[in-house]
């Protein structure tokens, strides 16, 4: 019985690792904020997410995603400390994972859309993101890496496109 217990344990300890975190999602500063951002943007929406399913691989949930965007726009000076004047809503379209492999390669395709006066403009944005061996021996790990780098990049070729 201690076995089953400690068993059980470390499948769900394994499972809780493998979902994607905000510290690993988020990015520093890129450069300069565009001053017509500057301190005025606020995150609406993340949607197309979805947490690991203990069935089918780990994901990236839409809160983990709204916390690294706040934070990543938030170093970058964008992020407004009330209410914004711009919001954006992000959007999930696609997180391509391996199966199997030492080096996990992922896709992520993530729609950001921006709105507020005079401004209503999407940016579909492809990002890569790669965890070898070295990163984790643990397949599990290594997947929830390489969806937090794919997701990170993404974010940074969003806040790089907003300059």
């Amino acid at each position: 019985m201690t076995f089953l217990r400690t068993a059980l344990a470390l499948a769900l300890a394994a499972m809780v690792a493998a979902c994607a975190t905000p510290q690993g999602m988020t990015v520093g500063a890129v450069g300069n904020a565009l001053p017509k951002y500057r301190n005025a943007m606020e995150v609406r929406a993340v949607t197309g997410g979805a947490m690991m399913n203990v069935l089918t691989q780990p994901g990236v949930g839409n809160e983990p995603l709204k916390e690294a965007l706040e934070a990543s726009l938030r170093a970058n000076n964008y992020l407004a400390p009330g209410g914004g004047k711009y919001f954006i809503d992000a959007e999930i379209k696609n997180l391509d994972q391996p199966l199997i492999g030492l080096d996990l390669n992922v896709a992520a395709v993530v729609t950001y859309k921006v709105s507020g006066p005079g401004t209503n403009a999407t940016y579909p944005i492809r990002s890569e993101g790669k965890a070898t061996f070295a990163d984790s021996p643990i397949a599990v790990d290594r997947l929830r890496i390489a969806n937090e780098r794919a997701i990170q990049d993404s974010i940074r070729q969003f806040l790089t496109s907003l300059h």
